[in-house]
């Protein structure tokens, strides 16, 4: 799904931050929405819209790993406050 979120985004928009940051955006709500957590998922989509042919593919695996690493730590963070805010009501 995100790959192909990536892949269609970067025939429309070519190789860029704007396709980029569509495909990360559309690839998180699909995920939200259908209830799936696969944080992978975003870099795949990242990855595919980012498609720079002057950019090393060591860079796009450094920003996988970024994305993937804020995603995880945003997802530690929230199950760590939602049992506090439960308690609260």
């Amino acid at each position: 799904m995100a790959a192909m979120i990536g892949w269609v985004l970067l025939l429309c928009f070519g190789s860029g931050y704007l396709a980029a940051g569509i495909s990360l955006v559309m690839t998180i709500v699909l995920m939200i929405v259908l209830d799936v957590v696969h944080p992978p998922a975003v870099s795949a989509s990242l990855s595919f819209a980012l498609r720079a042919h002057n950019e090393t593919h060591l860079i796009l695996f450094f920003l996988a790993i970024a994305v993937t690493a804020t995603l995880v730590l945003l997802e530690r963070i929230t199950l760590w406050i939602l049992p506090a805010y439960d308690r609260s009501s």
